[in-house]
């Protein structure tokens, strides 16, 4: 049993002996996604939208354990809002005070997990009122075919003033993507950076996701640049549907400062979609040997920055990318040697 599921109901049994409780209301209640039907017809690829999920016509509702899901094949999350407490979100359910249970989403496996009660001497929650929105981004509209992703409720509780449960059914929703017309469409929808300053002169890597999204075998360049210079470029031949993850090198040497980093895919003759053709992610810097924190100076701050980190590897709690400064994996006593040697230094 979730460690959620045992704990509201104790919560609320303890609460009941403090609240005044209301007779639960015979009426159909509803937990239903709305809007029931999102549809796309042309290429929805990057469009964002966002749905929100509510509880229908209840009485007496003093908490919720409401699991959800979706199909992460489609879909990106993006973000959601809370609409609890009642008092401050007009739109939402329950009422102050309240104790949050958990709010856990799992991009990965593309599920979202809250719960929350009241606690005395807040009444019941009485009518209709959002749980939460979530917002969603569609990664993939496919082109051969049509999909049909469904938005589950696919675990449901409400609990009563004295820790019954609420009867109710659940409504969820649909997210259709019509099949396109078969063309040429190629994306790069991921770009990272190892690190977000680099010692000049030294090395970076620079991870580029590139996907198929036509109805053909594509062979194309995918090229990444520092602000308009181009870094390096790798040849890439991608089924329909189908996507691959690059690694580029950058090195540093003759750069200085700061830099946009950002990848292109090559445009097809024909292309239907060129706008997810090129995607940009952030500044990296690139500085004086040392500098950790991008002020362009290898300083004591530094010095504490790599002392920190030190030891570390990918995956540690201590592990900082940037304290790695001679590309080994790990941050250890060379790196913290390296910056002591270049206390002073200053990037051009």
């Amino acid at each position: 049993m979730k460690t959620v599921q045992a704990v509201l109901p104790a919560i609320l049994i303890f609460l009941s002996l403090v609240v005044t409780i209301n007779p639960v209301s015979s009426g159909a209640t509803v937990v239903k996604v709305d809007p029931p039907l999102v549809e796309y017809h042309t290429n929805a690829t990057g469009q964002q939208f966002t749905v929100t999920i509510k509880i229908v016509d209840v009485t007496n509702l003093y908490g919720f354990d409401i699991e959800f899901r979706w199909n992460t094949a489609f879909l990106d999350y993006v973000s959601h809002s809370i609409r609890i407490p009642r008092d401050t979100y007009p739109d939402g359910v329950l009422w102050n005070p309240i104790i949050p249970i958990t709010d856990e989403v799992n991009t990965t496996a593309g599920t979202y997990w809250i719960a929350y009660t009241s606690r005395w001497p807040a009444p019941s929650f009485n009518g209709t009122g959002t749980a939460f929105t979530i917002t969603f981004r569609v990664k993939y509209h496919p082109v051969q075919y049509t999909a049909n992703i469904e938005l589950e409720l696919y675990s449901t509780d409400l609990a009563a003033s004295d820790a019954s449960s609420i009867p109710h059914i659940t409504q969820h929703g649909t997210v259709i993507l019509h099949a396109l017309t078969a063309g040429h469409d190629v994306a790069v929808t991921d770009i990272k950076s190892s690190k977000t300053v680099i010692g000049q002169g030294y090395k970076g890597n620079i991870t580029v996701t590139a996907e198929n999204h036509g109805g053909f075998t594509e062979t194309f360049n995918v090229t990444v640049y520092a602000n308009t210079t181009s870094i390096a470029s790798q040849n890439v031949t991608l089924t329909s549907g189908n996507s691959t993850t690059l690694t580029f090198t950058w090195n540093t040497t003759g750069f200085s400062r700061a830099y946009t980093i950002s990848a292109n895919a090559t445009i097809l003759p024909g292309e239907i979609d060129i706008a997810d053709n090129t995607r940009t992610n952030g500044i990296v810097k690139v500085s004086c040997l040392g500098d950790l924190n991008g002020d362009y100076i290898t300083d004591g701050q530094d010095y504490q920055i790599v002392k920190k980190a030190v030891p570390s590897s990918p995956g540690s709690p201590r592990w900082n990318p940037n304290a790695d400064l001679n590309d080994d994996g790990v941050v250890d006593g060379q790196d913290f040697q390296i910056v002591k040697n270049n206390i002073g230094q200053s990037a051009p």
